[in-house]
This record gives structure tokens, sequence and C-alpha cells, in this order.
């Protein structure tokens, strides 16, 4: 397999088997048309790249079903809050200039520029719908370079652009790389946050790795790619979300500041471009599957899941881990309950069931909030996945 960004041949570090499709929850009488794919990890030795082999189609992801909402977290809506703050400070969007959010959901982040000059592009309808009944403007649209000649036409460029956890999302990069920097203007910026791959590699987060995330950036690979496409990374900050994340500000090639030190100590510190570290990365997953399967055994299968992330998809069917180990798994989004778990159909219950079970063994999901979530429950024992 060739990378997808610079065509060069690939390299494969982790098998995680077959999986389904990670946010694709479905009632008991529709199990039949279930999908799964060939979940693979690959390294590039030239882009230093990593992303996901087989992906399946961006339509059977991102559509009227979509399981994600932004807004159901207190602690995200804090964060755009204060994105968003750090925006109108430090003067990036002026006077009468219009932002555009890549991949809005809900709209969450955007509804803090009500007033503004604004555009989400948004392909799922009903997160996209959401967001413009709550007088959000929105695309119903996967991003393109087709797309944004289109928003150029319609609405000019943007001095800002924002893409929060979707620019790995999208597969077809090149395009949308191109669109971005045909939208952007000439002084404009673009701010896209992702899970860092350091983070990952240091947590051995595997859970990370799902179909909707097909590409993972380090730094040096994120540098390398913008050079490809005539922009440039002239600043980049650690951020604590989902986990472990990182906040690139990339602009035109020919305006970048100079911030040499910062990319020094980046590249420094990560020697992400090297394959035997992922290799290394394989056999640590291979035991945690093990501690974790050891752990969940041990509990006789009395243990419960708390948040039916797209990350517990992973884990559960790497691990073969179902309701014969975790009876439910208990969730706040109304629109997985009643549902059961992609592939190995565990049932998930409402929140107000946990206020009621109180139960004692529990497996923490959504570990990524988990200062919002260990506030719940009395003498809970929390179980980490990963």
């Amino acid at each position: 397999m060739n990378c997808r960004i610079c065509n060069t041949t690939l390299k494969r570090f982790l098998d995680l088997g077959w999986q389904p499709i990670a946010n694709k929850f479905l009632k008991a009488d529709n199990l039949a048309k279930e999908r799964f794919y060939h979940l693979e990890m690959f390294f590039c030795p030239e882009c230093y790249t990593v992303q996901i082999g087989q992906c399946p189609k961006k339509e059977d992801i991102f559509n009227d079903e979509y399981a994600f909402f932004s807004s159901t977290s207190e602690y995200m809506k804090l964060h755009f809050k204060k994105l968003a703050d750090e925006i109108k400070e430090g003067k990036m969007l002026p006077r009468g200039g219009f932002i555009v959010e890549i991949g809005s959901n809900d709209g969450t982040f955007l509804k803090n520029f009500y007033g503004d000059n604004h555009l989400g592009v948004e392909p799922s309808t009903n997160v996209c719908l959401d967001a413009m009944n709550d007088g959000v403007i929105c695309l119903n649209k996967f991003f393109n370079e087709e797309i944004a000649d289109r928003i150029i036409d319609i609405y000019g460029k943007a001095d800002v652009i924002v893409t929060t956890n979707c620019f790995p999302h999208m597969i077809e990069r090149r395009s949308v790389l191109k669109g971005i920097r045909k939208l952007m203007k000439p002084s404009g910026i673009w701010i896209n946050e992702e899970a860092y791959l350091q983070s990952i590699m240091e947590k051995c987060s595997y859970d990370q790795f799902y179909n909707e995330h097909v590409y993972f950036s380090s730094f040096a690979s994120f540098k390398k790619v913008m050079k490809m496409f005539g922009m440039s990374l002239w600043r980049a900050r650690l951020i604590p979300v989902h986990g472990g994340s990182i906040r690139f500000y990339t602009t035109h090639e020919d305006i970048a500041p100079s911030n040499d030190l910062l990319m020094h100590d980046f590249e420094r510190t990560e020697n992400l471009n090297v394959f035997h570290r992922f290799e290394h990365f394989a056999e640590v997953v291979k035991m945690k599957r093990k501690r974790f399967l050891n752990r969940m055994f041990a509990l006789n299968g009395n243990a419960v899941g708390y948040g039916a992330t797209a990350k517990s998809t992973t884990v559960l069917n790497y691990c073969k881990v179902g309701t014969h180990l975790i009876k439910r798994i208990y969730d706040t989004t109304p629109i997985k309950q009643g549902k059961l778990s992609p592939g190995m159909h565990i049932p998930i219950v409402p929140y107000y069931e946990f206020e009621r079970d109180n139960p004692k063994d529990v497996v923490l999901f959504a570990w990524n909030h988990a200062n919002e979530i260990h506030e719940k429950g009395k003498g809970i024992r929390w179980i980490l996945p990963i």
C-alpha cells in the first residue's frame, strides 16, 4: 500500500483485526446491516504520516445517523470557548472578517461567533441540522477543493479556518489541503487541532485508531506535509483534550514568521520519523490487551462500561470483549441509548441507570473525560481499558 499523501510505499506496524464502523450503534433488529473492515496501521518513511489501511466509505460514517455531538460534553464547550476567545483576543479575526470551521458538528464552536461572518462545513446531516436549528450557518457537504471553490464564489476567502478533531478524518487529504490553501486569505491562518501522535505513543492509547481517524500527525510530519502544499507551520502548542492533543497554526508559506527554536525543540523530543518506534509500540499494545483481558476475566462478567465511545469499539473488538465480560455500557448520548455497541453488541443504557445501579467495577472507555466522570457514583473501582 502507498501513502495517500506522497505515494511512498508504507510500512505496516499494527494489526487490530476486523472492526465495525466505530460510531455505528445499531438496534438488535438491524445487525444484518453491520459492516466490517480490516484495521491495520501504517507508517510512511517519507512524509512520516501514520495512517490506517483499509477505510470504509466516508458516506457510511458521516451521514444522518452520526452519533457524536460535541455539545454533550461541558468540558468541550469550555474548551471551544477558550479557543474562540484566543482567536478574538489575538485579533486573528478582523472586524467584519470571515471564519470557517470545517467539520463543524453541531455548531458548538461556531456558536461563539454569533453576529460574525461565519460558516460551518459538516457532512453529517443530523448534527448539521442541529447546528442550523441553533442559528449556525452551515453547509452540509464533505469539504474538498471543489467545495472550497464554491465557498469562495459565494462568501469569499476566509481570515480564519478552524478544524478540531476532523482533519484526520478526511481521507481525500490532498484535495482537502489544496482547498484549505485556496480558501485561506493571503494573510489568513488555519488552526488545526487533533490527537497528538506523540501522546498516543507515550500512553499507548491504541483505542485512538479507528475508521474515522485516517491520519495521525507528529510535529515533523505535519510540518513536512504543509511544505508540500505551499503552506508553513509557524506555531504549535500542546493541549490536554482527548488524552493529549496538539494545535497547529499554519499560514501561507511566504508570510510565516520564523520560529526555529520551537521547531527544533519539537523535532528533537519526538523522534517519530523512525520505524522502530512503531514496531516497539505494537509490542506494548499486545501487552495492554493481555492485561485488560486478565482483569476482565478476574471479574467474572460483573464489570460494566462507562462511555460508549468510538474508542471503545476498537478495544472491545480487538480484545473480543462482549457481554460475557461487560454487561452493559452507560452513556449520556440519547442517539446511542437502546442500541448495541458496534461489533460486540453490548447494550447501551441511559446515564440515569448508572446512578440507580451504582456499579462497583466500571471500565472507563471515555478516559479522556476522566475529570468530568470520576465525580459520578460512589465507591467505584474505575478500570482503564488501555
